[in-house]
């Protein structure tokens, strides 16, 4: 099962969140997007571009979300028919 990390720099008062376009980025499992995102989320809001006094006049938080990605099966070879398409009906009809 894979997962995507999107982690979001919020403000309280302005009352909306954004994100780097860098998000969403691909996880193995759900245990790696949950300590990504805690370590990123760390990482952007303090030892990134924002200033102390920043972070407290917007009340900056940070937030984010791991979203399961269901990842299809690879379809099958198709095998080549020996016999005709014709045959394979006529004998389901006749059971």
């Amino acid at each position: 099962m894979k997962f995507f990390l999107t982690v979001y720099i919020c403000s309280s008062i302005a009352g909306n969140c954004f994100t780097h376009d860098t998000y969403p980025k691909p996880q193995d499992s759900y245990y790696d997007c949950v300590r990504n995102g805690l370590s990123e989320s760390y990482d952007i809001l303090y030892q990134g571009e924002f200033k102390k006094e920043d972070v407290v006049k917007l009340r900056m938080y940070p937030r984010f979300a791991c979203e399961e990605v269901i990842v299809p099966l690879p379809k099958p070879k198709e095998q080549p028919d020996d016999e005709p398409s014709d045959t394979k009906i006529s004998y389901i009809s006749h059971l």
